[in-house]
């Protein structure tokens, strides 16, 4: 495809090293309003051949809406009624106009009243205009305030960005401080882009992207030393790394009769899947959402420390709530653990944590992420001790898996994992080697990006909610249905506290709010539907339990649920 970005998107005036952040919005206009991913691609890639290789690593996160990287542990700490003060002293509009003007994307919303108001902020049309670089170093101000009066001068350095904005600009600051940019440049899509940008192979790109987890790193890197700086890339000690992921398989059966061969299958934990670090002595564990917990789970860094028999680690496994027989506790259990800072002693004595290891990705200095399961296993196995292992089978027969199976049952777990031997450790990615088998219908992990409040016994709480799956497309979050089952009374009081922080508009009884709750839902069936824009619904759904250790965008996509849709259709007529 030959598209001409320069005439097309960009009208560059004398280039020099601060990009004006206008060049940056009218690129991702254009990004916005093409729906062909070639076209994504190529926008984006043009444009980070053109930025200045100091400002490269921000422009490619600010492409795909992030203002800091996964692995990044900084946060803007900027709520959306914090930003809705802001925006008040910007220009002058009320909740209720502000709820009139919203149609579902934030940062539109935000530029149409900007526009609106524009004779009003006639002062800053005399200031220095924005560049992605003083856009980046305010950014970075924000976070870095702490302490007494945060809250103010963070509302402060907000406002005196978006005083210098134009209508433009403000769509995706607002996109950006609120983490809802909607253009449907994906991260994989930005990886494609700076492969393209740079000449290297996109596979390339992509494992120094999973060793890194940042794309903004990636794209210096790919600008200044090309292939051999991305070779270069390897997975860090206490920078945390996406962990790899399962595939879903209907039974064991329909898993040996798609791919035969020998398994390890092993117990599918209902815990927190945590990331283990050690250096000597200083030990950080982190979260599947890549968030540093290691202050929350003092007990675990205490048997890190004391049993794992390596100078340096990278370890993949679960914490699990036990009670004093070892049974397990519900998920939920786990999470109140992480994240806390407060009452740690209180919060040890209530709820006991065990670590349960499943995979290596380094050993004493030795990167093991290309070395076959089997092999990582093995490395695991000499360093801690059994008890810290994940109970595992080798098959392939079904009868013996099968039993497996039913143990886990009995023992209170959710299902098996299973392994093929050969497979490499691919961070971040749900391989082709590695399934998981669930007692329970298959879950789907889904945002709220709406509730209504309830009747009668709730009507004091917000009680049914919308359900949306990502698409990848076009970045917006698509209702596939709604649901008022799953929760207790204390639950629906707490997602109603939770849901009204994150309100961005309301129309009589339905409050729709910022998507970011991930809730894990059961549906009896998937069905095409025309009721809703995504054109598929879901049938009895209900909620299992709220995913506080995921994001937005670990959500189900709208082409994983056509995919699990599609499978209904190999075991019952269409």
């Amino acid at each position: 495809m030959n598209i001409d970005v320069t005439t097309r998107v960009i009208r560059w005036r004398g280039y020099s090293k601060m990009t004006d952040f206008i060049y940056l919005a009218e690129v991702l206009d254009s990004i916005t309003s093409t729906s062909k991913r070639t076209e994504k691609v190529a926008l984006a890639a043009e444009f980070l051949r053109k930025v200045d290789v100091d400002e490269i690593s921000r422009t490619a996160l600010f492409l795909i809406g992030k203002v800091f990287a996964e692995s990044d542990q900084r946060t803007l700490n900027i709520s959306w009624k914090g930003f809705l003060n802001a925006l008040k002293k910007v220009v002058d509009i009320d909740d209720k106009a502000l709820s009139e003007a919203y149609e579902g994307d934030i940062g539109e919303t935000v530029a149409k009243v900007i526009e609106s108001t524009e004779e009003s902020r006639q002062s800053a049309l005399f200031s220095e205009a924005l560049s992605i670089a003083s856009v980046a170093q305010t950014l970075d101000r924000i976070a870095a305030v702490q302490g007494k009066g945060s809250v103010k001068e963070r509302q402060s350095l907000l406002i005196s960005l978006f005083m210098e904005a134009s209508p433009r600009e403000a769509r995706y600051l607002a996109a950006l401080v609120l983490e809802d940019m909607r253009t449907g440049l994906s991260e994989g899509l930005l990886a494609e882009a700076i492969a393209l940008a740079f000449g290297i192979d996109s596979s390339l790109v992509r494992r120094a992207w999973s060793f890194n987890g940042d794309l903004g790193t990636v794209a210096r890197l790919a600008s200044e030393g090309g292939p051999s700086a991305l070779q270069a890339v390897s997975v860090e000690i206490m920078r945390g790394i996406k962990p790899m992921l399962a595939n879903p398989a209907q039974d064991i059966e329909s898993l040996f009769e798609g791919q035969p061969g020998l398994y390890s299958f092993e117990l599918k934990l209902d815990g927190a899947r945590v990331q283990i670090h050690k250096a000597d002595d200083e030990v950080g564990i982190f979260s599947r959402r890549l968030s540093d917990v290691t202050e929350s789970l003092p007990d675990i860094v205490q048997v890190v420390r004391e049993r794992v028999k390596a100078r340096t680690v990278i370890l993949d496994g679960e914490v699990l709530a036990v009670d004093d027989e070892g049974k397990p506790f519900p998920f939920q259990v786990v999470m109140k653990r992480f994240g806390r800072t407060r009452d740690i002693d209180e919060a040890f004595k209530d709820t006991r944590l065990v670590l349960i290891l499943f995979d290596a990705l380094l050993i004493d200095d030795v990167q093991l992420v290309d070395e076959p399961y089997s092999e990582r296993r093995k490395r695991l196995e000499d360093i801690v001790p059994s008890d810290l292992l994940v109970e595992r089978i080798e098959s392939e027969a079904v009868d013996p898996a099968q039993a497996f199976f039913e143990k886990s049952q009995e023992l209170g777990h959710e299902g098996l994992v299973a392994k093929k031997p050969d497979s490499s450790y691919t961070p971040g990615v749900r391989g082709k080697h590695w399934f998981k088998i669930k007692h329970t219908l298959d879950t789907l992990d889904l945002v709220i990006v709406a509730a209504e409040w309830g009747h009668g016994r709730r009507k004091d709480w917000l009680s049914d909610y919308h359900l949306a799956v990502r698409d990848e497309e076009s970045g917006e979050f698509l209702v596939v249905g709604k649901t008022y089952k799953g929760f207790t009374d204390i639950e629906f009081q707490e997602i109603t506290q939770k849901l009204l922080n994150l309100k961005v508009a309301s129309q009589r009884q339905i409050v729709q709010v910022k998507p970011e709750i991930v809730v894990e839902v059961i549906a009896s069936e998937i069905q095409e539907s025309p009721t809703y824009e995504s054109g598929m619904a879901l049938r009895f759904a209900r909620i299992h339990r709220v995913r506080d250790d995921k994001g937005p965008m670990d959500a189900l996509t709208l082409s994983e649920l056509r995919e699990i849709y599609e499978k209904q259709f190999h075991f019952k007529a269409r």
